[in-house]
């Protein structure tokens, strides 16, 4: 895991630009005081997901979904990664699978704040590697998997040259990650200036860093997706956190 100190950072994004980037639910910018807390380096994988789901079988159904574009398979009983892909992102997973992930192994999901915080730093980049426009070289993005494959994909500790101030890999591209907050579009008119923890309930949950066919617009370390807590989609996985001791 890499540690993110303890605070202050800028969250959201000035949607007056001259990109014309940005949405409405990425503003107001504000300051967010956050506790020194720690985050995985990786994106979590297939070969490490599948472990965890073998001895969650009873519960995996409601966790993950097999499907021809995801890295983990299930054969003879047992789930495994697909050939030569151990060390590819985990995908598939639904937010009950992730927060269920981050538990077992004794951490839990990262906050928005915290995501965001250890993709963007405290110089309000754009990107996890700055505000110069992405390349293949730095971020999986617009990689059609009908053409590329598997290759869509790159394993989690790849493409060094798009890491987070932190150094911290792929928060942007390869595979959506599930965060702990509920969404809510107008959140940043009233969030707490410390820790912030989202909206008591909702009906969809926060994803935040894009994924390997997105355009650039959706890899900026202030995008905010969401889906429905128990829908699977072949873009989702995960990375975990865990607060100071």
């Amino acid at each position: 895991m890499t540690q993110v100190p303890e605070g202050t950072f800028t969250m959201g994004f000035n949607i007056d630009n001259d990109n014309s980037w940005g949405d409405v639910d990425e503003e107001p910018v504000h300051e967010v005081f956050l506790d020194t807390f720690w985050i995985d380096t990786y994106e979590a994988t297939a070969e490490e997901f599948s472990a965890f789901l073998n001895v969650h079988k009873e519960d995996a159904k409601r966790y993950f979904e097999p499907g021809s574009a995801v890295t983990i398979v299930y054969q003879d009983g047992k789930y495994r990664p697909r050939e030569g892909l151990g060390r590819y992102p985990a995908n598939r997973i639904s937010w009950y699978g992730a927060s269920a992930y981050c538990d077992w192994k004794g951490k839990r999901l990262p906050t928005e704040a915290e995501w965001e915080k250890a993709a963007r730093g405290t110089d309000q980049r754009i990107f996890p590697w700055g505000d110069e426009f992405p390349t293949n070289e730095r971020v999986t993005f617009r990689r059609k998997f009908p053409e590329f494959k598997f290759s869509a994909m790159e394993p989690v500790d790849a493409l060094p040259l798009g890491r987070s101030p932190y150094g911290v890999h792929h928060m942007a591209g390869n595979v959506w990650e599930w965060v702990a907050d509920w969404y809510s579009a107008d959140y940043y008119d009233s969030t707490p200036t410390h820790n912030p923890q989202g909206p008591p309930t909702g009906d969809t949950k926060v994803l935040r860093g894009g994924n390997w066919y997105y355009k650039a617009y959706y890899m900026r370390t202030t995008y905010r997706f969401n889906d429905p807590p128990e829908e699977f989609k072949v873009w989702q996985g995960v990375r975990c956190a865990k607060s100071k001791p």
